[in-house]
């Protein structure tokens, strides 16, 4: 592997994942609420995920090359296939679900292939939810392998919000391409899952072009969570937003890594870049890593990374007034976190989210 995959995957340790090849391949039950004109069962082809990948100036992935390569070992894959018409304004939220067999039912190793594709045509617009239900129990771990490509025509809108509560092996891909004045937000929320690797490569290709990727990210006891993200304004009078909230707890280990590429040409870019994490107990750990490659000497760019505790004195404070010390602490990190979940605007399914988060913290 050369140097630029060991830094990309300097806090993801690539052996865990050796076996992939060898697992068995399973379907996952794909149950989809689109208008049936926008939405089809249809993997990406290794055409279009080459495309893209070489518009973000990436040459080889080890979970891409993972993905692409059950294809070729002549395996199924499944997929969903996107496709919203030119000026076509998308009511409402496309929901995706994704449900695994329980663990009891399988045998041996088992991996989830998933090749997606959502495609936005001009001064369209589209919100999609996606939401990977639990797929393992006790120490039976498939490993899921997502792959999505994402296309953004001239004066585009799409949002999408997904979230993992798998228990399992989950490594997620999204290459992303942006056209002139389109516009994309993604927001993932990783609640639960044993060990979860995430790379978001996007590539603002046209002026005018902006990108915003807002994510939250749980794990405790052995649990690893890894975010990459590479950021690629290729033009200029492009905007770019992240901004990831990070906890961990018990021995639990979570990264991220956000690195910015500018362009010569890109002038008067604006790169924004935050990461904002609390550890539970001494021994978890987080590591932050905001990576800035910049040729052009017009542009905006900023960072900003914290990793620290709860605020004792709020606590201190929410006792005084009656509340338990373990009940104050789950409070202060749901408010730590609620800024990212609340900006969803999922309507009804925000109250079924904020309570899965709720469900979720009385076991960190």
């Amino acid at each position: 592997m050369d140097r630029i995959l060991k830094e990309r995957y300097k806090y993801t340790p690539l052996g865990r994942l050796e076996g992939f090849s060898g697992l068995r391949t399973a379907s996952a039950e794909l149950v989809a609420e689109a208008n049936a004109c926008l939405f089809r069962h249809e993997a990406a082809t290794g055409a279009e995920v080459a495309d893209l990948l070489g518009s973000a100036g990436l040459t080889s992935d080890p979970l891409v090359a993972a993905n692409l390569a059950v294809a070729e070992e002549g395996k199924g894959v499944q997929g969903v296939r996107i496709d919203i018409p030119d000026r076509f304004q998308a009511e409402g939220v496309l929901y995706i679900h994704l449900r695994y067999p329980s663990a009891a039912a399988m045998e041996g190793g088992v991996r989830y292939v998933q090749r997606n594709t959502i495609r936005a045509g001009r001064n369209s617009r589209v919100r999609i939810a996606v939401y990977h239900h639990h797929a393992a129990e006790a120490d039976n771990r498939p490993i899921i392998n997502a792959l999505t490509c994402l296309e953004a025509a001239e004066g585009a809108e799409i949002e999408v919000i997904e979230v993992t509560e798998t228990r399992a092996v989950y490594c997620g891909s999204v290459v992303s391409r942006l056209h002139r004045n389109a516009r994309v937000k993604t927001t993932v929320i990783d609640l639960d899952n044993a060990f979860l690797r995430r790379n978001q490569f996007v590539t603002l290709t046209e002026p005018g072009a902006e990108c915003s990727l807002e994510g939250v990210y749980l794990a405790d006891g052995e649990q690893h969570a890894d975010n990459y993200i590479r950021m690629r304004h290729q033009a200029g009078h492009c905007t770019s937003h992240q901004l990831f909230k990070g906890v961990a707890a018990d021995r639990a280990h979570a990264a991220f890594t956000g690195h910015i590429y500018v362009a010569q040409d890109a002038q008067q870019t604006v790169a924004l870049q935050e990461n904002h994490n609390i550890v539970l107990s001494d021994e978890a750990r987080i590591d932050t890593r905001p990576q800035l490659e910049i040729y052009a000497d017009d542009v905006k760019c900023n960072h900003g990374a914290t990793i620290g505790r709860l605020d004792p004195e709020a606590i201190y404070y929410m006792r005084q007034r009656g509340i338990g010390i373990e009940a104050a602490k789950r409070l202060q990190i749901e408010g730590f976190i609620d800024e990212i979940v609340d900006r969803c605007r999922l309507d009804e399914a925000n109250h079924l989210l904020h309570e899965k988060i709720a469900k979720r913290l009385l076991h960190i």
